[in-house]
C-alpha cells in the first residue's frame, strides 16, 4: 500500500520545499538582472562566453581620475592660504574686541579709535547692566506722576465724534487740540492747519541756477523749426521740407512764395474757378439757381471734349470732300490763328502770348481750306482757354 503523503515518503518537508521555491525565484531575478546588463554567467559548452564589448558612449576617458585630483589638490593649495589669513586676521579682531570692551587702547592710535563705529564705552555700560536679567523690570518701570502739571487731562475728539478725556501723554498725536484754537479772535475756520514738521528738501546751488536760466533764455531766442525727418511717418502730396538753416530757409520760402504767385497769376489768366466754402464743385451760376441739375466739373469736361472732339472731325470731313458749306457754330467775320508754338518752359505762355495772325471774311472766301483752317484756330484757341 503507497503512503498517502508523498512528501514525507520523499523525506522532503513543507517548509524546505518553500526554501527551495524561494531560492528559484531569487536566482531567477538575478539572471534576468545579469543578463539585462550584459554580465550573463552562463556557461554552454563547457566554455564560458566573453562579455559584450562596452559601448563607446559608457568609457571613460583616459586619465580623467587623475585630472580630477589634480584639481582637487590644487584647488586646496589655492584657498588655504587665503583662508588661514582670514582666520588669523578674524582671531586678532576678536582680541581687538576684547580688549577695547575691556577699557584697553588694544594698540589703536587716537586717528584710529576715533575712526571706530562702535562706541565701546555705551556697551560697557549696557553690559554692566544687563547683569540683572533675573530682576523683575516691570516693577521698576518709572510711572508718570498722576497730578504733573505738565501733563494734565484734556478733552479731545476721536475718530468717530466722541468726547473723550485722558491725559495728554496719552491722547493720539492726531487728536490733540490746537493751542491756537482756544483764542477765539484768532481762529478762522477757513484756515487748515496741519502739525508742521521740517523736511530737509536739497536745492540747487545759485551757480547751477544761474546757468539753467541762461541755458533757457538761450533756447527761446533760438529759432526752433519743424524738423521732419524726426517723425516716422507719410507726409501729404503736397509736403515740403524746408532747411535748417536760417539763411537758406529764407531763400526756400521765397522761391515758394514766387511760384504760388505765379499759379496764381496763370489761373486767372486761364480763367480757372476757384471752390469756394461750402459750394459743390463743378457748379455754375444758372445751376445755382435750380434751372438744371448740378453736375460735377468731371462730367461737364467730359462733354465738352466730345463736343470739340466732333466738331473737329466735321471740320476735317468738309476739309478733305471740299465743301464750302460754312458751319453754323463757325465765325462769320474774323477768325483768330494760334500763335507760334516755341519751345518754352512754362505751358501756360502761350495763353498770354500775342495773336500773331488775323484772318478776315475776304480771306475766307478764297477757298474751302481757309475757312477750315480758320475753324480749327479757333477750336484750338477756345481749349486752350478753358
Amino acid at each position: 500500500m503507497a503512503p498517502k503523503d508523498k512528501s514525507r515518503a520523499a523525506g522532503v518537508s513543507a517548509s524546505s520545499f518553500m526554501d527551495l521555491q524561494a531560492e528559484l525565484e531569487r536566482k531567477k531575478q538575478e539572471f534576468a538582472k545579469n543578463r539585462a546588463a550584459g554580465n550573463a554567467m552562463a556557461v554552454v559548452g563547457g566554455a564560458k562566453r566573453p562579455d559584450k564589448k562596452e559601448p563607446k558612449w559608457a568609457k571613460q576617458n583616459a586619465g580623467v581620475h587623475d585630472r580630477a585630483a589634480r584639481d582637487v589638490r590644487q584647488f586646496e593649495d589655492d584657498v588655504r592660504p587665503s583662508y588661514d589669513a582670514a582666520r588669523a586676521r578674524l582671531e586678532k579682531k576678536a582680541r581687538q574686541y576684547k580688549l577695547l570692551q575691556q577699557g584697553k587702547s588694544a594698540g589703536l592710535s587716537d586717528k584710529q579709535y576715533g575712526s571706530v563705529l562702535v562706541d565701546f564705552e555705551q556697551k560697557a555700560i549696557e553690559q554692566y547692566q544687563s547683569d540683572s536679567d533675573d530682576v523683575d523690570e516691570s516693577l521698576t518701570v518709572p510711572v508718570p506722576p498722576q497730578d504733573a502739571e505738565d501733563d494734565p487731562v484734556i478733552e479731545y475728539q476721536d475718530e468717530f465724534g466722541r468726547v473723550r478725556t485722558a491725559r495728554r501723554s496719552e491722547v493720539p498725536r492726531e487728536f490733540l487740540p490746537d493751542a491756537e484754537k482756544e483764542d477765539d479772535e484768532d481762529f478762522d475756520p477757513y484756515v487748515i492747519r496741519n502739525p508742521v514738521n521740517h523736511f530737509p528738501t536739497w536745492e540747487r546751488s545759485m551757480e547751477d541756477q544761474e546757468k539753467i536760466k541762461a541755458a533757457l533764455e538761450e533756447d527761446e531766442l533760438a529759432d526752433i523749426h519743424y524738423d521732419a525727418s524726426r517723425e516716422v511717418r507719410a507726409k501729404a502730396a503736397g509736403f515740403y521740407k524746408f532747411s535748417e538753416d536760417e539763411e537758406t530757409r529764407r531763400r526756400e520760402l521765397e522761391a515758394l512764395n514766387k511760384r504760388h504767385e505765379e499759379t496764381r497769376e496763370a489761373r486767372e489768366n486761364a480763367g480757372a474757378v476757384d471752390v469756394l466754402p461750402g459750394r459743390i464743385e463743378g457748379m455754375r451760376a444758372d445751376e445755382a439757381a435750380g434751372s438744371e441739375p448740378v453736375r460735377s466739373r468731371a462730367q461737364e469736361k467730359r462733354k465738352r471734349e466730345l463736343e470739340e472732339r466732333k466738331r473737329l472731325l466735321e471740320a476735317r470731313k468738309r476739309k478733305k470732300t471740299g465743301k464750302e458749306e460754312e458751319s453754323p457754330s463757325a465765325p462769320s467775320t474774323t477768325a483768330q490763328v494760334p500763335p507760334s508754338m516755341k519751345a518754352v518752359s512754362d505751358p501756360l505762355a502761350v495763353l498770354g502770348a500775342p495773336l500773331a495772325k488775323t484772318v478776315t471774311n475776304r480771306d475766307q472766301r478764297s477757298g474751302p481750306s481757309n475757312a477750315a483752317d480758320a475753324f480749327l484756330a479757333q477750336v484750338e484757341q477756345e481749349m486752350l482757354k478753358r
